[in-house]
């Protein structure tokens, strides 16, 4: 390659991965809530320095020989955490631990060749673990996510991108396995400078694709304000209800009680998914009209049958929830011709509504114990 050496790329990489790292990293952060996608996503950055690093360390001498192992299972990890956080994209869960689990056996298969193997130690089993999950992200991105998310130009991009690295990567793989990395094919089609090129583009595009994929996600996430099915707020606009006429946190103390349908997974088994959507919008209806002044009523789309409530400080809260289960009483839901009466589980919690956020986290693990 024409004034651009294998040496040359291999110091230019880790300033280039650093560089948009960081940039993915700080917009993570700058943004008030983070998730699952935002975990797994970041995840994928940290990870590709690390091999980066790695490779220069084993490079370096003999005695780091173990860095290669630890390189090519940040690698695996890297391309992995994009399917992991694709998954969660799409509301289901992101299983990041088998990605952690085969990015644990790609290293061990090169420990495992110890010293002797050198720079290419493990090399098979790093191949078909890069190519496999940059496939397995392509696909979650572009075949399996809803018909909103796979229109998005941005998951697009990222999607080919992967499906572009899994296609190189699997070649490599097959190429290797015939006639190992110093065959003339391999050295011809496959050598160093190329692959690190693959990979810096792979980053690249792959960094900015999934900033403004999330940062547009988020943008209209955020400018819903309320359920369309439940009516209640979402959780990102609840705590609008409790703040001052300045837009700041309000000091009044408030209580935060978290309801859930105790029988959400039983609606679900004998009226489907639309029976149990339809049980948790009655709650969230009987639940609005029983809101007393000054409350407010959120919801969260990740967790499915639970309604929150913020109640002014003087509302004995304990007493509200019994009229929420008096009314659900006398108020059944009709689900296919079926009169169904909904038990609820509570968990409260009590403080000022500056602290909003933690409030609902001790709602809900209260209510966790108490179911």
């Amino acid at each position: 390659m024409s004034g651009l050496d294998e040496t040359t790329l291999l110091v230019v990489t880790p300033v280039v991965l650093l560089v948009v790292s960081t940039l993915y990293v700080v917009g993570v952060v700058r943004r008030t809530r983070t998730d699952v996608v935002d975990r797994c996503w970041t995840l994928t950055f940290l990870a590709a320095i690390v091999t980066t690093f790695a490779y220069l360390a084993g490079g370096a001498s003999a005695a780091t020989w173990w860095a290669t192992g630890l390189g090519n299972g940040a690698f695996v990890l890297s391309l992995g955490a994009i399917w992991a956080g694709a998954r969660a994209r799409a509301g289901r869960r992101s299983l990041l631990w088998v990605v952690a689990t085969s990015a644990v056996v790609v290293a061990l298969a090169a420990l495992v060749d110890g010293p002797d193997g050198g720079p290419w130690a493990g090399g098979l089993a790093y191949l078909l673990g890069v190519a496999a999950w940059s496939m397995l992200a392509a696909v979650e991105l572009l075949g399996r996510a809803g018909p909103a998310a796979r229109r998005a130009p941005e998951a697009v991009a990222l999607g080919f991108t992967c499906a572009v690295a899994s296609a190189f990567y699997a070649a490599r793989a097959v190429v290797f396995a015939a006639g190992g990395p110093t065959s003339p094919t391999f050295e011809r089609w496959f050598p160093t400078t190329t692959t690190t090129l693959v990979n810096l583009v792979l980053v690249l595009v792959g960094a900015f694709a999934m900033m403004a994929l999330r940062t547009r996600e988020t943008t209209v996430a955020a400018a819903v304000r309320f359920d369309p099915v439940l009516g209640t707020r979402t959780l990102a606009h609840l705590g609008r209800t409790v703040t001052d006429p300045g837009g700041r946190p309000a000091v009044t103390p408030v209580r935060v009680v978290a309801l859930r349908c105790r029988d959400g997974a039983a609606v679900r088994d004998a009226f489907g998914p639309e029976g149990r959507e339809q049980a948790w919008a009655h709650l969230a209806d009987v639940v609005l009209r029983l809101l007393p002044a000054g409350g407010a009523a959120g919801s969260d789309r990740a967790a499915r049958d639970e309604v929150l409530v913020v109640l002014p400080d003087g509302v004995d809260d304990a007493g509200w929830v019994s009229d929420v289960r008096r009314e659900l009483l006398d108020r059944p839901v009709e689900l296919d011709g079926d009169t169904i009466v909904l038990e609820v589980a509570e968990g409260r919690a009590a403080g000022g509504a500056d602290a909003l956020a933690e409030l609902v986290r001790t709602a809900r693990a209260d209510l966790v114990a108490r179911s």
